[in-house]
């Protein structure tokens, strides 16, 4: 032992924190992939909502059922590729109740989408969204 030498305190740590930071990071970023994932997700979820009460509201409008199940289907078409939601294949359901005035429509859309084309991550599998929405007949138009 040296008496005139001062050892450094914690001189065993040295280069601890960059083994903690190499060892971290890749867990870091895949939990904020994983974020991303999640709002992407939550994004098409909202985005199904939106198409589903276009769809509805545009069968709302028709005067016949025939003419609502396309318009609705149509609108829903259209507003999906509005909104950038790449499904690659989806349906609407539409309960229009006959299309009595004051009576409601309501129309469920469900899009099956890959993960890879909605994150932009090249993530693997699909998820099916689903979104629905319930829209008045006008009260003051005349009967179908």
């Amino acid at each position: 032992m040296n008496p005139g030498r001062v050892t450094e305190p914690g001189r065993g740590d040295r280069g601890s924190a960059s083994a903690e930071l190499a060892l971290l990071t890749p867990a870091l970023l895949a939990f904020a992939m994983l974020m991303v994932l999640a709002g992407r997700v939550a994004d098409a979820n909202s985005t199904a909502d939106q198409v589903a009460h276009s769809a509805a509201r545009a069968a709302s409008l028709e005067r016949s059922v025939g003419a609502a199940e396309a318009a609705a289907s149509g609108t829903a078409a259209s507003s999906l590729a509005e909104n950038g939601l790449a499904c690659g294949d989806h349906s609407v359901t539409l309960d229009h109740g006959g299309l009595t005035p004051g009576g409601a429509v309501t129309a469920v859309v469900e899009c099956r989408v890959g993960l890879g084309d909605l994150t932009g991550l090249g993530v693997p599998g699909t998820i099916t969204v689903t979104g629905d929405a319930t829209v008045v007949v006008d009260t003051f138009r005349g009967q179908p």
